[in-house]
């Protein structure tokens, strides 16, 4: 697992907006060259933070990211 590139990520949409914008029209396509999981890659598409949180990423970046927080 990736806990270390999850996390990454996770600050990366919380600070970025232009990358936090790409993330919202095409998950896959802002994730391509992540070093991610097949399992965390689809759970970033999903959006599934119970399972991004589950497999390492930190639940206060996970609900901090704006948009995408309180999902």
């Amino acid at each position: 697992m990736s806990r270390y590139e999850t996390n990454v990520l996770l600050y990366r949409l919380k600070k970025d907006a232009a990358f936090r914008d790409r993330f919202r029209a095409d998950p896959r396509q802002a994730l391509a060259g992540a070093d991610l999981s097949d399992e965390e890659r689809e759970a970033f598409v999903r959006w599934d933070a119970r399972k991004l949180n589950d497999l390492g990423g930190l639940l206060h970046l996970l609900i901090s990211i704006p948009g995408l927080g309180s999902h």
